[in-house]
């Protein structure tokens, strides 16, 4: 071997072929390392021999010249384990094979004078080592081993770590997948407990928190089939057109699995990769990787080792230069024996870096995360061993300790170490310490670039994405998802059985959006398609400030002023024969029913309520139905008085003595009236809300949809404007000054029209103008009366006096009678 243990003795393995190698310092507690100098070349299983461990792990070299670094630095120390010296027996970690020897030359040959392990790099070889050094209670405490599994302390008890596990840093990568919204992703392990474990856990969390894997892959151990497995894995990844993929797998595996990836050109991808090869300097030299895409990745916290790259240094020089005088060999084979340099010229001058300048170039990339995790293991045992030999006092007591007594005190040992706190939860674990590494490319050298970090409880991921260059034609954050995000206001409808196959569907009018439903809105409340709130109906009504409202109100004003204006002629010309004609003291019933109608029109005017409903339908209702009564007593009048007056004399003697005008004016209203009031009190809605889920306003009308009232209301109406077409009618050859036929027919006519339209407007409308219309249709009828009625009688009273005289009507009774008597041709 061309580097050495400094006063120590080195010891070459059973197998000269693999360079498998151990080391040994004696002092008065030894540990025992397994570190991994070298690592095994790819290999058919089906060959039961030894593997041949030929190719030098230079990290592993780091984490062995890491622990050589520690023990220097506490046996030199006076305040930590005074007057007592730490000794070690490392063995090369190349392969579980070997790591077996070791650990039951551990408990074997040195049992109980190993006092701790530290140890081993791969899960799976520190479950197996675990479970040997259960049976003894030595501790273990492991640099680089991340599996859950060994969290477990009731079948891993002595057990412990300084690194975080799996879980702690799979939760990393799932933050980090959501932190850029991807939910499309594949997940690839290699084929061993680390890489197992690790991608099982990756699409557990995964799917527990709504990220889809399209595809999943192992990368098999077996040369022969891995890479047709490997091709399969990215003909998935291209057919599922994903854009993220998650590599959990030792270096080995990840190396020979990204030369395939290179070999089928693959680009614009996202890698995350595990801990275990986020930041290994033999994958970034790979040629061409730079073209897959970004690479991200999840890496272990550094730590500071002040001294550590000059010790290192001073170490391989001191070997190059044959300056180890104290180095002793033992076991070796012959040709081996003549002198270090005859033993580096053997075998292992094949695989290791001899020279200085290799080494500092090592030391010039690597950053101290797994080589500080090794540091302050050892650390941590010298540390508990301080507190079990109560070295407190600035002299140990070096009664024998037993590893059970140290594995008890190492459970409760806290310190910093250059800063970062080191000790051990009640599983064993570290505080969990992690970076976001990007790898950031200049011209073809890489930098592991540190974007962010991690923190646990709750997890914490802090990411400047302004430090990250992705590695895309666009250069923007690429997009990996199996479905695009709906819109706000869209629903997502799964296609298939993966949740983040989806298709978007609006939320249509009157509903909004809630979580992944539809919901609809409240009755007051309105909504457009794809709404995410519900909004505030505004309510709808005619506003008295509107120019509708203004014209309806002028118009309104207008007719009670011409109202009254006929009134006080009325009333001047009270005696005169036109007045007496005309109805005499019954116009001025007309006139007042007609006024009432007309200010009816007001209550249709600003926001409507129960009380106005009930008025405004009260007073128009019992007015216009007296309006029609005084104009039916009027026709039946001139009628009856003209034509059947002496055929019915005793008839017509009884209405006028007991004045049948008013009393049939006052049945008619009083019907109305008692209508009005069932209407009132027959406890139905009097004011309705009308909604409509395309619009935002909800419009305030009074109800009119009693069936009894409306049956009874709409008959009395009908059959009275009825009745006055029909006396109009039969009075159409009546003398010239009494002839109101015509007026009273058109009148009646625009009525009747003019209920039909407001009728149709009613089935077909519902909108604000609605209560317009009922406006304009009551103003139509009291001024098609008025007009239609007064405005003839008005004309003769103030521009021909000479037709209001006793003389000219009787005049024109006599011409009447003489023309009604006079024989037909």
């Amino acid at each position: 071997m061309c580097f050495s243990a400094r006063g120590g003795t080195f010891v070459d393995g059973r197998d000269a072929e693999s360079c498998r190698i151990q080391f040994k310092l004696p002092g008065d507690y030894i540990i025992g390392g397994l570190f991994p100098i070298h690592v095994e070349s790819y290999r058919s299983v089906s060959k039961v021999e030894a593997p041949m461990c030929k190719r030098f792990s230079d990290k592993g070299y780091l984490y062995f010249q890491a622990m050589k670094f520690a023990v220097e630095e506490i046996n030199n120390s006076s305040s930590l384990l005074p007057n007592v010296t730490l000794g070690y027996e490392i063995f090369d970690d190349c392969d579980i094979f070997i790591d077996l020897q070791g650990t039951f030359a551990f408990v074997s040959r040195y049992h109980p004078a190993v006092t701790a392990v530290i140890g081993p790099t791969k899960s799976d070889a520190a479950i197996v080592t675990a479970n040997i050094l259960n049976l003894f209670c030595i501790p273990q405490i492991s640099y680089a081993a991340t599996s859950e599994k060994l969290s477990d302390k009731t079948q891993y008890p002595s057990f412990m770590r300084t690194i975080p596990s799996d879980e702690s840093q799979i939760e990393a990568i799932i933050l980090l997948i959501q932190k850029f919204w991807w939910n499309w992703i594949t997940v690839i392990g290699s084929k061993n407990e680390y890489g197992e474990n690790g991608k099982h856990k990756v699409i557990s969390f995964a799917t527990g928190e709504g990220i889809c894997v399209a595809s999943e892959g192992t990368i098999s151990v077996q040369v022969s089939e891995s890479k047709q497995k490997i091709i399969n894995i990215i003909d998935n990844i291209a057919t599922n057109e994903v854009n993220v993929i998650v590599v959990f797998a030792d270096a080995q595996y990840a190396e020979y699995f990204f030369r395939v990836v290179i070999d089928m050109n693959v680009t614009g991808k996202v890698w995350i990769l595990s801990e275990a090869i986020s930041v290994r300097r033999m994958l970034s030299e790979i040629p061409n990787i730079k073209r897959i895409g970004t690479i991200l990745g999840i890496a272990a916290k550094q730590g500071k080792m002040s001294g550590y790259e000059e010790f290192v240094l001073r170490d391989i020089t001191a070997w190059n230069t044959g300056s180890h005088q104290s180095v002793k060999y033992s076991g070796l084979q012959e040709e081996r024996q003549d002198s270090p340099d005859n033993s580096c010229t053997a075998v292992c001058i094949k695989h290791v870096p001899c020279t200085s300048d290799g080494v500092r170039s090592l030391l010039q990339h690597s950053e101290w995360r797994v080589e500080f995790n090794a540091y302050s293991a050892v650390y941590a045992v010298a540390h508990g061993l301080h507190q079990l030999l109560q070295c407190d006092s600035g002299v140990c007591n070096k009664e024998s300790i037993y590893p059970w007594q140290l594995l008890k005190t190492l459970r409760r040992v806290n310190f910093s170490l250059n800063g970062i706190p080191i000790y051990f939860d009640e599983n064993g674990n570290p505080p969990t310490r992690y970076d976001i590494i990007h790898w950031d490319w200049k011209d073809e050298t890489v930098f592991f670039k540190v974007i962010g970090s991690y923190k646990p409880n709750p997890g914490q991921l802090q990411i400047d994405e302004s430090l990250i260059k992705w590695n895309s034609q666009d250069g923007k954050i690429p997009t990996s998802n199996c479905s695009s995000e709906c819109e706000p206001g869209q629903i997502k409808i799964t296609v298939g059985f993966q949740p983040c196959c989806f298709i978007c569907k609006d939320c249509g009018e009157g509903t909004f959006q809630n979580e992944n439903e539809c919901t609809p809105c409240d009755l007051n409340q309105w909504s457009p398609s794809k709404s995410t709130v519900c909004h505030n109906r505004s309510v709808m009504y005619l506003r008295w400030d509107e120019s509708l409202s203004i014209v309806l109100a002028l118009i309104t004003g207008l007719g009670l002023l011409l109202n009254v204006l006929i009134s006080v002629i009325f009333a001047i010309y009270l005696h005169t024969p036109v007045v007496k004609a005309a109805g005499g003291k019954l116009c001025f019933i007309l006139l007042l029913a007609l006024a009432c109608s007309c200010s009816s029109v007001c209550f249709f005017i600003g926001e409507l309520n129960a009380g106005i409903c009930i008025a405004g339908q009260l007073i128009f209702m019992v007015s216009y139905t007296t309006c029609l009564s005084c104009v039916l007593v009027r026709s039946f009048q001139l009628v009856v008085i003209f034509k059947m007056a002496t055929k019915l004399p005793k008839a017509y003697d009884y209405w006028v003595k007991y004045n049948g005008q008013y009393i049939f004016v006052l049945i008619s209203s009083v019907i109305q009236l008692s209508a009005s009031f069932v209407w009132i009190f027959s406890k139905h809605q009097v004011l309705e809300r009308n909604y409509d889920i395309s619009k935002s306003e909800v419009i305030l009308m009074c109800s009119c949809t009693n069936l009894p009232f409306s049956v009874l209301s709409v008959t009395e109406l009908f059959s009275l404007s009825l009745l006055c077409f029909v006396f109009a009618y039969l009075g159409k050859d009546l003398p010239k000054n009494y002839n109101e036929a015509k007026y009273i027919a058109f009148s009646m006519a625009l009525v009747l029209i003019s209920w039909v339209f407001l009728t149709l407007v009613l089935l077909s409308s519902s909108d604000g103008y609605t209560s317009a219309v009922k406006a304009a249709v009551i103003l139509i009828n009291s001024y098609t009366i008025t007009v239609g009625y007064f405005f003839p009688k008005c004309y003769i009273i103030l521009f021909k006096p000479q037709c209001n005289t006793t003389a000219f009507f009787q005049t024109c009774i006599q011409e009447y009678t003489r023309s009604r008597d006079a024989p037909q041709p």
